[in-house]
């Protein structure tokens, strides 16, 4: 069973990562109960955010993993800091087209 104290290691992480880069964009954080060596950084429409994050931590950009549907793109990468796995990804929603020829 989890309690409050399984999370102690990852908000560390996570405060530290905090106090050593406060200019990085705010992503969407996920501390799940089941991956308790993880925390999950989500970057929803804000490629530019994770590459910022990419950059900042000095991720190898060959390492992050893509795929692409119909209607969105989506990048993962894995990273250790302190013993706790990062998992960034980004969500990005793909333009669509719809040809009217001219009227709508």
């Amino acid at each position: 069973m989890n309690t409050l104290a399984t999370l102690t290691p990852r908000l560390t992480v996570l405060a530290a990562l905090v106090e050593r880069h406060p200019e990085l964009p705010a992503p969407a954080v996920d501390i799940c109960g089941i991956f308790t060596e993880q925390i999950n950084l989500t970057f929803y429409d804000a490629p530019d955010a994770f590459h910022q994050w990419l950059t900042a931590l000095d991720i190898d950009r060959a390492t992050v993993r893509g795929r692409a549907g119909t209607k969105d793109a989506w990048l993962t990468v894995l990273h250790e800091v302190d013993g706790i796995t990062l998992k960034l990804t980004s969500c990005t929603r793909l333009a669509t087209t719809v040809e009217t020829g001219g009227e709508g």
